[in-house]
């Protein structure tokens, strides 16, 4: 089952529900045990405040620097943050971030002031710039690639934080604008009439029934993109079928997959080239393990007997992946007069699968 596994998930886990007894009449409190938590004292807002870090799997184990991924509204980001995490490294080559989630605990929750740009905006930034950063840095490591989270009103202080502060933070994060996302193109206006490069990976979502704010993003996107900025690397993505409350998880999702995924960009192959590539494969250990390599339709499939075909999407002329699982690569090879086929996914030894016909 190894080799079923490696060679991309031909086959698929069971999973079943076990019932038992409860041996307690009262629940325990559940604390997760990867997140620690600082109360900290902010002298430029002479506010409490209380900051949530999660550090990456292995942190304590090396002695690698990592970035580092700032959220608003902490008391419930750094949760979904986490959790989008989880969910995207089974797919994906991730580089995960340390996590510090920006909150309030049990104080009252000031955030309709501290996230407005027209009021408490600027001493939350300064809050941020002068004090959190500093005090991360010096007690994680940290690599200097900082990005910078918000959704609603967040959104809308990531967007003054884009235009008025560049430089400050590697890549910012725009979900759900508040104000339904009017303050976009002023502020993109505002910085284009000084500056003409904007070095920054900017990622906008939204949840597709927030319709002003839709078009709003649309004709941002129109916008910054006729700017042709240097140094821009700038995606938007509208999740269908939401709305504002409901986008909040695939928003953020879609956000971490952006900026901490590894990606591929699929490339066209003619059939004539595909052609190279088919044939049944084999694993030399394991030969009642048989893989079927074919065209149809200008693309190339796989298949196990028994088993659906799925498709490959090619990202150089030997080497494919899969979009359910971008994790694995496939590199056809040729040694001699033997054509094979070497699996690899991060973290692991790549297979071997020889043409048998």
């Amino acid at each position: 089952m190894k080799y079923l596994y490696l060679a991309l998930l031909l086959s698929f886990t069971g999973i079943t529900t076990i019932y038992a007894q409860v041996k307690s009449s009262t629940p325990a409190f559940y604390v997760d045990s990867g997140i620690v938590i600082w109360n900290y004292h902010s002298k430029t807002i002479n506010e409490d405040y209380t900051i949530y870090v999660n550090v990456p799997s292995g942190y304590d184990t090396t002695k690698t620097s990592y970035p580092v991924l700032y959220l608003t509204d902490g008391d419930w980001n750094e949760i979904t943050a986490m959790d989008c995490f989880s969910m995207l490294d089974q797919d994906y080559e991730t580089i995960a971030p340390i996590i510090v989630g920006i909150g309030y605990g049990t104080r009252p929750n000031m955030r309709s002031r501290d996230l407005d740009p027209a009021t408490g905006g600027p001493n939350f930034l300064a809050f941020i710039e002068q004090e959190l950063m500093p005090f991360i840095k010096n007690k994680y490591r940290t690599n200097g690639d900082n990005a910078l989270y918000g959704y609603s009103f967040g959104g809308e202080f990531t967007t003054s934080v884009l235009f008025d502060h560049p430089g400050l933070f590697n890549t910012i994060f725009i979900g759900a604008p508040g104000n339904s996302g009017r303050n976009l193109i002023p502020a993109a206006q505002k910085y284009f009439a000084s500056y003409a490069g904007l070095k920054c990976k900017v990622f906008v979502g939204v949840g597709s029934y927030e319709v002003e704010t839709v078009s709003n993003v649309n004709k941002f996107k129109t916008y910054l993109l006729k700017q042709h900025p240097k140094g821009l690397d700038f995606k938007t993505v509208i999740v269908a079928n939401t709305a504002h409350g409901t986008a909040i998880a695939p928003v953020m999702q879609a956000a971490m997959k952006f900026a901490y995924c590894k990606t591929h960009k699929e490339i066209h192959l003619t059939a004539k080239q595909l052609q190279n590539y088919t044939g049944n494969y084999t694993f030399a250990s394991h030969p009642e393990i048989k893989l079927r390599f074919f065209v149809t339709n200008k693309t190339l499939y796989f298949q196990q007997p028994h088993n659906m075909p799925k498709p490959f999407a090619p990202f150089a002329m030997d080497r494919f992946f899969t979009y359910e699982n971008e994790k694995g690569e496939f590199t056809f090879k040729q040694d001699g007069r033997q054509k094979y086929v070497l699996y690899s996914s991060a973290g692991q030894q790549p297979q071997r699968l020889d043409k048998v016909n």
